[in-house]
């Protein structure tokens, strides 16, 4: 063998590690992203959790999501047809109402984090199935709360065809 045909050799080795090398980053590169996707969402995921651990330390707070509780049937569910603005004025006092709505659009901001996420495709189209549900419920309260601030993706998103 001639050191032309060795330096040839040489070449075709070496295009065929830059291959490998190329493909082994962009592994690498997919994993990282993926990893990085995944402590995004688990931040938001600990944000909310901590949001209900202070709603649960908080007596005041606890009382007024109780009511809440008995009159929607609980947090994240669904609003029950019969439940608007009016019947929440008659159920709260303006306080627990103001408490109501600063609680729910803390959550509602939390989730408009998780709209921003899924849209830049950091959230999972499996994961935002999950989550659709409980993020329209969270605007749907503040509907009915008659809240001045609804976070502009839960609106658009879930509120466009309500008004």
């Amino acid at each position: 063998m001639t050191i032309s045909e060795l330096g040839s050799l040489g070449e075709v080795v070496g295009a065929f590690g830059l291959i490998v090398t190329l493909v082994f980053l962009a592994i690498e590169m997919r994993l990282k992203r993926q990893s990085e996707d995944n402590k995004d969402l688990e931040q938001l995921q600990v944000r909310a959790l901590e949001l209900l651990l202070g709603a649960a330390e908080n007596s005041e707070l606890s009382k007024v999501l109780s009511k809440w509780n008995k009159l929607t049937g609980g947090i994240f569910l669904p609003l029950p047809p019969h439940v608007n603005h009016a019947t929440l004025e008659d159920v709260f006092d303006e306080e627990e109402l103001t408490a109501l709505n600063y609680y729910h659009l803390a959550t509602a901001m939390n989730y408009e984090m998780i709209l921003t996420k899924w849209e830049r495709g950091s959230v999972p189209e499996k994961s935002m199935n999950v989550y659709d549900t409980y993020l329209e419920n969270i605007a749907n309260y503040l509907l009915a709360l008659n809240s001045g601030m609804i976070p502009r993706r839960l609106r658009e998103r879930y509120l466009t065809s309500n008004g």
